[in-house]
This record gives C-alpha cells, structure tokens and sequence, in this order.
C-alpha cells in the first residue's frame, strides 16, 4: 500500500477535520478519520474494476481459460507515494493497470525462496498502461485524469512552484510538468531510463531545484539507468 498523507480534509457532515488518507491495489483513495481511523469516503475508481474479485484457477492441470485479473496484483497505486496540493484539496496519485491471468498451486515451500503458492503473469497482447490521477478528497471526485503508455510505478510530486505544478517521470524514461489544477502537461524532458522514484524538491541558496532519480525498475522491465538529474531556472 502506499504510504499514508496526512490532510486537514472534511468530514461527512462537512466539517474541517485532521485526516488520514492513503490509497492501495484497489485503486481508489481512502480518507480516514485521524482521531479513530474511520473511514469518511474513498473515491471514484482510479483504474478498472472489471476482474477484481476473480478467484484463481489451478495451475496443475493448467486451466486452458485461466483466471483473469485486472487491474492486475501490481495496482492501482501499488507502493507508490502519494503528493497533495492542500491548497486545492487535491491528492495526485499514479496507477498501474496491468491484464494477469491469475492461477493457483498446491506445492511444498521452497525454504529461502520466494513462494506465492500460484502465478501472476501477464496476458501477451493485453493492457499494460497506467495513468496520474487527482482527486478532490473533500468530494470523492476525481479532478483530472491523463493516461500514460506504460504502468506508473515510482511517485509523484507537487510543489507550488509558478502557481502550482505536479511533476512525475514514465517508464520511458518521460520526466513531465502538469498543472496542478486541470493536468494540462507543460513541459517534459527525456530521462534516458525509467524514473521509477519519486521526484524531489530542495532549495539551495534560495533556488528551487527539482530531482529526479532516473535508474528503471526490475518489476516491471524498465529501462535502466544511472542518473540523478536537477533542474532549476535560470
């Protein structure tokens, strides 16, 4: 699951309250009460839903027509951290949506080893994308939604830079700039590898830089690399 972000977010009665949201595989944002750990609301869905509650079949004899599951056991959101802009009640998270077939074992342990007692594995030809979701925590609604080519694995930042900018990098190696408010895109650079970390924020001097961790990922067979880059104006 990703990492909880705390929020000053309404309650159900329209209230102002400390809160707690966080999001998961399921694709959607919960805010929780911060007091008692309620649950207030969760939001629209960020990514399908159409195969979710699938249950397995055997993977011994193998099924012809397995099991299908999607959005995938990789996401939603998976571990990736969220960023909020407070200002316009906005959490910004990045999805994955993956098309598996989903299958079940009965096999001893393999002491030292990794076991999942069935398979995962991605149908040939089927959906791999992702997308950079807002959504309003006050409402449940998402805000704005773009699509990206690849499944979004990494993080996500938002800064109120220039009258607010949420930035994130692809799997392809695409580092871009949206507006915090509408996603409209605004800038981008090639990283040259997958920048699967969340991009960071410093100021040096009294400039601000934005970093980005341009390295790839195993998981999911991004191109690797081994670049830290910076960006500032001039």
């Amino acid at each position: 699951m990703s990492p909880t972000v705390l929020v000053q977010a309404t309650d159900k009665s329209g209230k102002v309250i400390p809160a707690v949201i966080h999001a998961g595989k399921t694709g959607y944002v919960y805010v929780n009460d911060r007091k008692d750990c309620s649950l207030i609301r969760f939001s629209e869905p960020m990514v399908s839903q159409k195969d979710r509650w699938t249950l397995p079949t055997p993977t011994k004899p193998l099924d012809p027509n397995p099991a299908k599951m999607f959005p995938g056991a990789n996401g939603g959101v998976e571990w990736s951290p969220m960023a909020t802009y407070p200002g316009q009640n906005l959490a910004y998270a990045i999805n994955l949506e993956q098309e598996m077939t989903y299958t079940v074992g009965d096999e001893p342990h393999p002491d030292g080893k990794l076991w999942l007692g069935g398979a995962f594995t991605n149908i040939p030809g089927g959906i791999q994308t992702g997308n950079i979701t807002a959504v309003n925590y006050n409402t449940d609604k998402i805000a704005w939604q773009v699509k990206t080519p690849q499944p979004m694995i990494g993080g996500i930042l938002a800064t109120a830079t220039a009258g607010g900018l949420v930035f994130a990098c692809e799997g392809n190696g695409s580092f871009k700039a949206y507006n915090s408010a509408n996603g409209k895109q605004l800038w981008q650079f090639q990283a040259g590898a997958g920048g699967n970390a969340p991009p960071l924020s410093y100021t040096l001097d009294g400039k601000q830089y934005i970093v980005v961790g341009s390295g790839g990922n195993t998981q999911i067979d991004f191109r690797r690399g081994d670049s830290i880059i910076a960006f500032t104006t001039e």
